[in-house]
């Protein structure tokens, strides 16, 4: 009885402690690697030079207040109110688009996926958005005064903004368009299914011998 006690406990004692599994902090996978803040300035710098040809683009489309020209001076022949909700909304069309089409391409950036990438939307419509706005003013300025000068002549104003609003429109889209895409990840670290990176790969660990 005795013997057969021993030899369980010595089997027992024998048996390898599996190595004890280390505790990852908080901010564990949250910290930006080299690559992802090369990607994530990219885009941000991309999105900022788009604003130029959106700007263009704005130009050519959004509706302007037209004024008339008389002995008594302008009058205007389209309502304020209707090339201001014109202006305003042709702007923030354009941007949106420029804005979901970002998210999806910063999704499909699936190495380097995070809160980085966000970031970078966010700041990257917003500054598209300023320049939209700043290359749309350039280019449509209000009437000299050679032609306020001549009579019966019809003028068109500047191009602006009214509501100062939309330009949070662009980066809120990219933003939430973003994390609509995390909601349906399938995976936690927001990698697509199936796919690890060398550096996230598991060592390969020996089985440990059952006991008994």
């Amino acid at each position: 009885m005795d013997a057969t006690a021993n030899a369980g406990y010595a089997q027992t004692a024998a048996a390898p402690v599996p190595a004890a599994v280390p505790v990852q902090p908080w901010f564990h996978g949250l910290r930006p690697g080299a690559a992802e803040i090369l990607v994530a300035t990219r885009l941000a710098i991309v999105l900022l030079l788009s604003g130029i040809p959106l700007g263009v683009l704005w130009w050519l489309v959004a509706p302007r207040r037209s004024y008339e020209v008389s002995a008594e001076g302008a009058f205007a022949v389209v309502p304020e109110s209707e090339a201001a909700v014109g202006s305003d909304g042709w702007f923030m069309l354009l941007t949106a688009v420029i804005a979901l089409i970002a998210a999806v391409v910063a999704w499909r950036r699936e190495a380097q996926r995070g809160p980085l990438m966000a970031a970078a939307l966010a700041v990257g419509m917003l500054l598209c958005g300023l320049v939209t706005w700043q290359v749309g003013t350039l280019l449509g300025p209000g009437p000299s005064a050679e032609e306020l000068a001549e009579i019966g002549a019809v003028v068109v104003g500047p191009l602006g903004l009214r509501a100062y609003g939309v330009l949070v429109v662009a980066p809120f889209m990219a933003v939430a368009g973003y994390l609509l895409a995390v909601c349906f990840a399938p995976r936690d670290d927001l990698r697509a299914a199936g796919t690890r990176s060398a550096a996230q790969a598991p060592p390969n660990a020996e089985t440990p011998p059952s006991i008994g």
